[in-house]
């Protein structure tokens, strides 16, 4: 999973040209979790080389993730609502990453490392690539999501089309499924779409009310109403609330 290091140049270009805006429908959507079968609740004790790779690097690009989103909420304060809120979404990500690491007794390479510093350079390379972009202006900060979510879902397809434990395999499913809304959430953003305001919502991402600016016929989302989202409190060690596993 090194497509952040070949992506790294490119990061800024992929989304050149475009505009600002967001869809209430794109951010409101729940995440979509994988349904507990026998087979995703029982784990091996082991994983292979492999797969203890992805995740190790999974959960680095998924914390890479939210300090992004964080660093540009607070650049842009009058505008920091939906990146908030996506990265709390990151945050619980990360969460079920650390989860199957423990499972595992897999080391975690997030461990000490503060935001902006990353196991692999690469990532740290990014990290500053994507920063100094979002700085240059509100527009360039929602092409930095776009950038984001794109690579996140190459490489979630990616692993997600090797032979995974049925437990990765189902977190993997649910952390693209988040990806594929938040890539939605910022699209509109960049396309100058407007958006309705999240009122809050309880710890744990469920309910939430929420205003709309306009009712999107495919969305699952009743009009009126919004995911809420906060940050996962649970760490490495425990498993998040809407984690897909047992």
């Amino acid at each position: 999973m090194k497509t952040w290091h070949k992506q790294a140049i490119a990061a800024s270009a992929i989304v050149a040209g475009l505009g600002l805006g967001v869809s209430a429908a794109a951010t409101a959507a729940p995440i979509q979790i994988p349904t507990p079968s026998p087979t995703t609740t029982s784990a091996t004790t082991t994983v292979s080389a492999d797969v203890a790779k992805d995740l190790a690097y999974m959960r680095e690009e998924e914390r890479l993730a939210r300090d992004t989103y964080l660093a540009i909420a607070k650049l842009y304060p009058d505008n920091a609502i939906q990146f908030e809120r996506i990265a709390n979404s990151e945050q619980r990500h990360y969460d079920s990453v650390g989860y199957l690491l423990s499972r595992y007794g897999l080391s975690d390479p997030s461990a000490g490392k503060a935001a902006g510093s990353y196991a692999y350079p690469a990532l740290t390379d990014l990290y500053s690539t994507l920063q100094a972009q979002a700085k240059t202006s509100l527009t360039e900060a929602y092409k930095v999501g776009v950038a984001v979510e794109q690579v996140d879902i190459d490489d979630l397809n990616k692993a997600l089309a090797t032979n995974l434990p049925a437990d990765v395999k189902a977190v993997f499913g649910n952390l693209k499924a988040g990806s594929d809304n938040h890539l939605a959430a910022f699209t509109a953003l960049r396309d100058g779409k407007t958006v309705g305001v999240g009122m809050g919502g309880p710890q744990n991402g469920r309910g939430g009310y929420g205003r709309q600016a306009t009712a999107d016929p495919s969305s699952t989302v009743t009009p009126g109403y919004g995911a809420g989202q906060g940050y996962g409190r649970n760490g490495g060690q425990a498993r998040p609330a809407d984690c897909p596993l047992s």
